[in-house]
């Protein structure tokens, strides 16, 4: 059988109990194969641990997980609040939010022009869509290390690819680069206040520039209008409650939370594009 990350043939492949896939040994880790339900962590039972990444020939087809479980069971390297790998990942991620941030109300590659035509202000929008953008994905880890688990911003290679490819697009933009990957026994409601985090300081910040734009109207007022129409459209995007996105963890977690959270978005969202017009 073939390992389903890296391809390589083995006799005696592991099976992980979070997704399903077979694995070589050196990729039977969650974290080695990028398992995409590591976000869906609760509590094992001492017994069920032993069953995590099981050889094939060891398995019984007797023996089930329950479900929904994920315990971490592999071992984090401890660093600083933030290290480097994942300083590399934030750069990158803020990199292209900020070209999409300046993108936000030209037509194909017309912003690149007004980075020439206004050096200033460029550099003011680029720094304030890059606050934008890190106190969304920080919003998430301070939360997730505030329940004492592991976590860092990681590049998705498809996100990061969507969202360059909508940057010459004036109507649709996604904002999705990357996202914090935690690990750590959880339960649903701190996974659930984890991905809200996100969300809601977004939403904080929308009101913020909100406020300074009616508090200062001239020529700072297109600046802070399109900084309010960034932030609100990325807590809009990151609560759909489907796939990857923050919504379907806040949506498992508590559905009322997550209607009150989506609907409050919603709201400022078309609030924003009123004035704006």
């Amino acid at each position: 059988m073939k390992c389903q990350y890296c391809g390589k043939n083995v006799d005696l492949p592991f099976r992980c109990s979070f997704c399903g896939m077979y694995h070589c040994e050196e990729h039977r880790l969650p974290e080695n194969h990028n398992c995409p339900e590591l976000w869906k962590a609760t509590l094992l039972k001492p017994s069920e641990k032993e069953k995590i990444s099981r050889p094939l020939h060891e398995e019984r087809p007797s023996e089930s997980v329950r479900q929904p479980a994920v315990q971490y069971p592999f071992r984090i390297k401890k660093e600083g609040w933030i290290s480097s790998a994942e300083l590399a990942h934030l750069t990158i991620g803020a990199l292209i939010v900020m070209a999409v941030g300046l993108a936000w109300n030209s037509v194909g590659l017309e912003w690149i022009f007004k980075i020439f035509s206004d050096p200033i202000g460029t550099l003011v929008s680029a720094a304030i869509f890059t606050f934008i953008f890190l106190s969304h994905e920080l919003a998430h880890k301070a939360v997730a290390k505030r329940y004492g688990l592991w976590a860092e911003f990681r590049i998705n290679p498809l996100g990061a690819a969507f969202t360059i490819m909508t940057i010459a697009v004036p109507l649709i933009k996604i904002i999705s680069p990357g996202a914090v990957i935690i690990a750590g026994a959880a339960d649903r409601k701190i996974i659930g206040l984890s991905a809200l985090a996100g969300p809601l300081t977004s939403i904080g910040l929308t009101v913020v520039f909100l406020f300074f734009a009616f508090l200062f109207p001239g020529g700072s007022n297109a600046l802070l209008l399109n900084s309010a129409a960034l932030a609100i459209w990325i807590a809009v995007l990151n609560l759909v409650p489907f796939g990857l996105f923050d919504g379907a963890k806040v949506f498992w977690w508590n559905k009322t939370a997550w209607a009150t959270s989506f609907a409050v978005a919603v709201a400022l969202m078309l609030f924003t594009m009123l004035i704006q017009t």
